[in-house]
This record gives structure tokens, sequence and C-alpha cells, in this order.
């Protein structure tokens, strides 16, 4: 099974998904991984962050960083029988680069076709908060030049998961309530055995 868990900066989407994969862990194996960064050390995330203020280059890296992540990590993985939590994949840069910065989304979705082969997950949780509350949550944390952005971004940001959820078929999550309920209540979603 390929989970993936999505929502703005600040929404405990790290959290979550580190609690999750532990306890999917105790029942099977299971591949715990993120984008950007864990292919290639950290490379794309890198540039992105070199180039925040240019929207086609920033899907660019990330499209490539996913493409990689795919093919590399999460297929593989899979393959093995390994269930597969990612934080983060294709919706985020659609939400992102496409409602939050402006960039044509149609461009983004050909880009994401490329990149993920195929490959969409069998569920997607979407982590809901409002943008004011996440940022709060990002007040004493060290925030890369995306989390940087304000709060306007991150209200378009929110608004366009909404619009995508629409068509993908998300699972709302409040992204207010502990780690810990948010994980209980996904791994009924997913019916672990």
């Amino acid at each position: 099974m390929f989970i993936v868990v999505e929502g703005i900066d600040g929404c405990g989407k790290s959290t979550v998904a580190s609690l999750l994969a532990a306890e999917i862990g105790k029942k099977r194996p299971v591949f715990h991984t993120f984008e950007p960064g864990h292919v290639r050390d950290g490379l794309y995330r890198q540039l992105i962050m070199e180039n925040v203020d240019n929207p086609f280059v920033v899907a660019a890296l990330f499209t490539i960083d996913r493409a990689e992540h795919v093919k590399k990590m999460i297929k593989p993985a899979l393959a093995k029988g390994e269930w597969v939590v990612c934080e983060r994949y294709a919706d985020s840069t659609l939400a992102y680069q496409g409602y939050g910065m402006g960039l044509d989304k149609e461009l983004i979705n050909r880009m994401n076709e490329e990149a993920i082969d195929g490959l969409w997950p069998d569920k997607i949780f979407y982590l809901d908060i409002e943008p004011h509350l996440a940022l709060a949550r990002l007040q004493n944390k060290e925030k890369d030049a995306l989390e940087g952005q304000g709060l306007e971004f991150l209200q378009r940001v929110r608004e366009g998961y909404e619009e995508i959820a629409r068509t993908r078929g998300y699972i709302y999550m409040d992204a207010t309530l502990p780690p810990e309920i948010i994980v209980k209540r996904i791994l009924e979603e997913v019916k672990l055995q």
C-alpha cells in the first residue's frame, strides 16, 4: 500500500508520517520517505531553495526529484511488498507552485504525470489546518525559503489543496488534533491487519 500525507507547511506531516510508519512497522515492512530531498542527499531540495523566486524552476526540480524518488525508492519498496508512507507527493507541486505561485496547472500536471510514471497513491491523507495556526506552529522553527512565503501564500496553497481534494478523493484529517489521534484514524482507514 502506498500512503501519502499532504498538507500545508506546519500541519504536522512529518510528525504524523513518522508515527504512522512506526505503527505500521509493528505489523509489516514499511518504508518511510519524503519529498523533496530523500534522493541524492537532498541535492534537488538545496537547488529548490536557491530558486524559490522562479516557480517553473522550482516545479521542474520538484518533478525531477520525484521522478528519481519513484523509480529508485518508492517502486522498489512496493515491489518488495513494503508499505510506503510518503510526506508530500505530486499534488504538493500543484498546490504550491500552481495555486500558490501561479504557474500553469496543466503544465504541472503534465510534468507530474511523467515523473510518477503512473504511480498514484492508494490513499492520500490531507492534514487540514487554518494557515494562521500552521504559521504559529512554525514560529520557533528555522524556516526554509518556501516556508517563509507568508500567510497569503499559505492561504492560496490551502485553497489549492481543497480544490485538488475534490478530484483526488483525499481523506481529510483535522490537523489540530493530537498526532496520535490522527494516526489512529489513519490506521482505521487503511485497515492494517
